[in-house]
Order: C-alpha cells, then structure tokens, then sequence
C-alpha cells in the first residue's frame, strides 16, 4: 500500500476513533445530569430541588456538548497538522480583544453566574420584572426567557435583572380588593368578608394562616374599598383570588351589600332622541 495513502487513512481512522470516543462519553454524561436531576416520587413541582434541576439540565448538556464539540475540533484540526497550540493563543489574544468591547455581554455572563449560584430565580417561578409579570422558562448564563400571560416569550438579558420579584418563594399572599357605597354600612361589609374568608379556609385548607379583613384602604371614585387577605401556597395564590372574588359576590348579594355601580349620564337632543355620551 502506498505509505501516503496509508498515512491517510490511519489518521481518518484516528480522527473517527477519537470523535467516537467523545460521542459515547457525551452521551453517558448527558444520561448522568438527567438520572441526576429526575424528579424524584413525592416532590411537588415547586420544590427546591426539582426547580433547580428544571434550570441546570439544559445549562448543564448545553456545556458539555460545546465542550465535547470544541475537544473534537481541536483533534480533527491537530490530525490535519494545524499547530493547535499556535490556534489556542491567537484565539486568546483575540478573545481579550473581543471582551474589551463586549462589556455588556461579560456582565450578562457574570449576572446569570450570580442568579444561578446563589438560586435567586428558577424554571417556573412567577417572576416580577419591571411591568412585566410571567413564568420563568429558561434561565441561561446570557439571558432569561419569562412567558407572559397573553402567551408571548419575553427574552431579559441577565444584565437588566438587577431588581425583580419573585412571586414563588416561600409563600404567598392572595390579596382581593373590594369597593362599596359610601352609604352602606362599612362594618357590616367588613363581617361578611371575614366570615368569607374563614369559611373559604374552613372548606378548602389552602390558607396557612387565618384571613384578615382590613378596614378601609382608601378612597375611590364613589366607593370605599375594602380588603381580605390570606397566606396561601405561591402556586394556589391565583386560584384562591379568583375563588374569593367568586364568594364575596355570593355574600354580598346575600346580606343586600351593594357594590358600586358605574355613573352614567344620557343626553337629550332637541328632536326628542337619546344619546350617550363616549
């Protein structure tokens, strides 16, 4: 056989030999971060460690696949006869050139290091960012992915999310705000949205803690509004509004509690025909 030809083909069998090896061993690794981070029986969704594992999964197989794919490129190029080590320096200095300029995206990368190390925010919290409220999809070193209500993806650099809320943590508070008459009896609509809450409490077991209700927050527009309060799970905080809202009407229109209605003014044409006003 011709010595070159021979050379050619030791180094392909060399090259698809050591890719091969790369691949199984990614392929173990990858298997290895999903045993690792699979949800185990009895975890609920929002617990610690299961949200945790929704959000280094894909960080983790994303670095090691560009990891693997930067080794298998070195040795394709070293067996081509490419001075690799020449490569890594050029691709240093030019590296320093490039992060002189990126500034923005080093404190991106630094922000969304310091969010994940220190478990500020994960895959499925319902996050506060500005006056942007949404699901929490994807955290990455660069950027994160927040879906809003209306089902559109907002991507935030890290680097903007200096301040936000996070509305998963811990507890909750389910907060329902309540407008009634100046005329009618502020005690008495006080009552019934105590004896609301208590009994929603009573029924369901999603309070921790007994339901308040305040007195008057403020003052509206032709209304005192008033408001009930419970420490609920972050994950029933939704669900238990919507719930509340649904029996303080039901109370309301038991004990004859009117709430307030919208002023509307007609006006009268010269020609005897009615008209509302805009």
């Amino acid at each position: 056989m011709d010595p070159a030809l021979a050379l050619v083909l030791t180094r392909i069998g060399s090259v698809a030999g050591a890719l091969l090896v790369l691949f199984a061993v990614h392929r173990l690794l990858a298997h290895l971060v999903d045993r690792l981070l699979t949800e185990r029986e009895g975890e609920t969704r929002l617990s610690p460690r299961v949200q945790r594992a929704r959000t280094l999964g894909p960080l983790l197989k994303n670095a090691i696949r560009w990891v693997f794919l930067f080794v298998g490129f070195i040795i394709v190029l070293r067996e081509l006869g490419v001075d690799v080590q020449a490569l890594l320096v050029s691709a240093g200095v030019l590296g320093l050139a490039v992060s002189l300029g990126a500034q923005t995206l080093i404190r991106d990368l630094i922000t969304g290091f310091f969010l994940l190390f220190e478990g500020l925010i994960a895959v499925g919290d319902t996050v506060e960012i500005g006056p942007h409220t949404g699901v929490v999809e994807a955290v990455g070193l660069r950027v994160t992915k927040v879906r809003m209500l209306n089902g559109a993806l907002r991507v935030f650099p890290n680097g903007q999310l200096t301040e936000f809320a996070n509305h998963t943590r811990d507890w909750a508070r389910a907060v329902v705000e309540v407008g009634v008459p100046y005329d009618v009896d502020v005690k008495k609509a006080l009552a019934a949205l105590q004896q609301v809450g208590r009994v929603w409490a009573a029924e369901t077991g999603t309070a921790l803690d007994t339901p308040q209700a305040q007195g008057i927050i403020r003052f509206g527009d032709g209304a005192a509004v008033l408001r009930l309060m419970a420490k609920v799970d972050p994950a029933r905080r939704f669900d238990a509004e919507l719930e509340l809202r649904r029996r303080i009407k039901e109370a309301f229109d038991r004990e004859q509690i009117p709430l307030p209605s919208i002023p509307r003014a007609v006006l009268v044409r010269q020609d005897g025909a009615k008209e509302q006003p805009a």
